[in-house]
Parts: structure tokens; C-alpha cells; sequence
């Protein structure tokens, strides 16, 4: 018996060794959880999908992928891309780390992927296995099958060869002469639209006074005769505008801008044109009756507009003041002002005037 047991010792010790440290290496797993995924199962040759590969360990140990990634991860399936290990802390001191790998293939059929090994120390942890079943392109029989084209010559093209043959310096050179040419083109043509802007005419009616220019417009719409052909609408649309206008270039209202309130509200603030506020409202009232409201004004009302808008001009047109005359002495002496300003009788008559000498007031002096 002692013989026996003396022979048998080593594998004893050997066998508690082995089962000491069992449990060592189960617990160094245990810390470490490996998973393998794929985007997609079936796929058309050529598609491409991604395998996902996900690490979970204690923050500090050391885990390596096995083996390196080569262009190919199994016969038949080819690898695209490997990604960077994506790294995430978790909760209780731990790591997550993922990669990815963008796979694809051209032969159909049906293919198993190994699982992917780990190696923590002396241990070795795997993933999950992955399968992919690859699925040949649809073809169309009903068309007759047409021979690969042969081989063409390169182009001879003296343009082609001078795109293979130019030096870089010369490429350059053409896109400054290119560049210089637009520059001078612009250039030119500011040139010639501001020659031909100094080179336009200015129309008489433009150098007139404002209040001699609304008079001229007023006799023009006059002479038009539109509210006498049932163009009422028309008619009051001129004659306002006409005013918007007038205002604007004798006060600076912005006339053409505002509605008819508005209008009525800067002439109330303005020391010249209060006083002929109820005048200009009765203008603007009846044109808004007219064009909004459709009303049909009698042909009294329509001379009263146009009798009330050539006062309106000739009451707020500007004071004239005679300039001093000289001695014969060359000594300055100023006579007395004439101021020329319009009185009542002058406004009353102001449509007979208007009549007969236009837009031009100094007739009427």
C-alpha cells in the first residue's frame, strides 16, 4: 500500500493544483462579457452590412481582439473597414468598448463567421458565431445576353494631350489671363453703364418746381377726360398720386408710402399744410369712397376734386421774395419786399386761371 501511494502522489498534486485554480479563472471571465452582432442576415451581392462587436470589462484590464482584421474575414466575405474602438464608462468602475467591422461579398450562398476571440491574460473569451447568407442579383432572361465590349484606344485629342503634357506653371498662367480678363470685362461694363447713365436725358418736366409739375400733371389727367368715360377709379388712382407726389417733393412727406391716415396725420404735424388739412382729407376721402367702396361719385364731385386738389397746390406753393436792387453807386440798397403770396380772390379764381395758363404761375403775378 505504501508503494501504491507513492507512486500515485504527483498526479494528486497535479489534479488539486489544476482544481485550485479552476475557479481563478472562471472569476477573470466572469469580469468580462463579450457579444457579437450582425446589421443583417440576408443580403444582395454587393450590399454591405456591419458587424458589431461589443467588449464589457473592469476599468484597467487588459482585453485584446484576436486576431488582426485582414482584407478578407472568411472566404468569400470581404472586410471594408475596420472602425476605432469606441470607449464608454460605465457604472462600478467599468468599460465598454465597441468596434465595427463593414463587411461585404460577391459570391452568393451561405456563409459562417467563426466567433471572434478575446484574450484576457491566459484566458480566452469568445463570441458569439455569425452566419450571412448572400443572395445573387436578379436576372432578367427575357433579355438576350450582350459580349463584354472590346478594348478602345485612348483618345488622340490634341486638348487631352495638352491636359496630360501642360506644366503646372502654365495652368497658373492661364487662370490669371483667365482671371484678368473677367476683371476687365466687369470693369467695362461699370464703365459703360455709368457713361450711358451721365449721357440720359432729363426729361423738362423733372427740372420743374414740385408745385409747377403737379400742376402740369393735373392738366394733363384733366385733358384725359377718364371719370367722363366711367373710368372713376382710374381717375382718383391719378389725382392722388399726383398729390402722394406733390407732397413729397415740396415737404418731404413720404407720401407714396403711406395710406390716406397716415397722410393726414403728418399734415396735421407740419405748421404749412395744418391749416389745409380738411381740404386734403375731403380729396382723399372721396378717392378711397371710389376705389375700395365702388361708389359712383356725380360729375360735380369729380370737378370739386380736381377744383380742390389745383388749390391745394396753389395755397401751399412756395413764397416768392423779389431780390434787393443795386444803386448806381454800387451802394446796396434794399427795397421793400414784395412778398407774392395767394390771397382769397386768387385762390377762388384758381381753376379759371389754371385753365388758361397751365401749370406756369408767373403769368398770373
Amino acid at each position: 500500500m505504501k508503494r501504491i501511494k507513492h507512486k500515485f502522489t504527483p498526479i494528486y498534486l497535479l489534479a488539486v493544483l489544476v482544481v485550485s485554480l479552476l475557479p481563478i479563472r472562471q472569476a477573470v471571465a466572469a469580469d468580462i462579457s463579450v457579444h457579437a452582432t450582425i446589421d443583417s442576415t440576408a443580403l444582395w451581392m454587393g450590399e454591405q452590412t456591419r458587424i458589431r462587436l461589443e467588449l464589457a470589462q473592469n476599468d484597467g484590464e487588459k482585453v485584446w481582439l484576436l486576431p488582426t482584421f485582414s482584407d478578407t474575414l472568411v472566404t468569400g466575405i470581404e472586410v471594408l473597414e475596420v472602425s476605432r474602438p469606441d470607449t464608454t464608462r460605465l457604472a462600478n468602475n467599468r468599460l465598454q468598448i465597441d468596434r465595427s467591422i463593414l463587411i461585404t461579398s460577391f459570391d452568393s450562398g451561405f456563409f459562417y463567421i467563426p466567433p471572434f476571440r478575446y484574450l484576457a491574460g491566459d484566458d480566452t473569451i469568445d463570441t458569439e458565431a455569425l452566419s450571412i447568407k448572400i443572395l445573387p442579383m436578379e436576372v432578367d432572361t427575357s433579355k438576350s445576353i450582350v459580349d463584354i465590349k472590346g478594348v478602345r484606344a485612348p483618345s488622340s485629342a490634341w486638348w487631352l494631350r495638352l491636359w496630360d503634357n501642360m506644366p503646372l506653371w502654365a495652368w497658373y498662367l492661364l487662370a490669371g489671363l483667365i482671371g484678368a480678363a473677367i476683371l476687365a470685362a466687369v470693369l467695362y461694363y461699370i464703365y459703360k453703364k455709368k457713361q450711358r447713365n451721365n449721357g440720359e436725358k432729363i426729361a423738362p418736366e423733372d427740372l420743374l418746381p414740385p408745385h409747377e409739375k403737379a400742376l402740369l400733371a393735373l392738366t394733363q389727367l384733366r385733358e384725359e377726360k377718364l371719370w367722363q368715360e366711367g373710368r372713376e377709379k382710374e381717375y382718383y388712382t391719378h389725382l392722388t398720386d399726383i398729390l402722394r407726389e406733390y407732397l413729397e417733393g415740396r415737404f418731404g412727406i413720404q407720401a407714396m408710402e403711406m395710406t390716406s391716415s397716415q397722410i393726414l396725420d403728418c399734415m396735421r404735424a407740419d405748421k404749412e399744410t395744418k391749416a389745409l388739412n380738411k381740404q386734403m382729407k375731403e380729396i382723399l376721402e372721396m378717392a378711397d369712397f371710389v376705389k375700395f367702396a365702388k361708389m359712383r361719385p356725380m360729375p360735380e364731385d369729380n370737378e370739386a376734386a380736381m377744383r380742390k386738389a389745383v388749390n391745394f397746390v396753389e395755397d401751399t406753393r412756395p413764397v416768392e421774395v423779389a431780390e434787393p436792387e443795386k444803386s448806381s453807386d454800387d451802394t446796396p440798397t434794399v427795397t421793400d419786399a414784395t412778398v407774392i403770396a395767394p390771397t382769397a380772390e386768387t385762390s377762388k379764381d384758381a381753376d379759371n386761371d389754371f385753365e388758361k395758363y397751365g401749370p406756369s404761375n408767373k403769368n398770373r403775378l
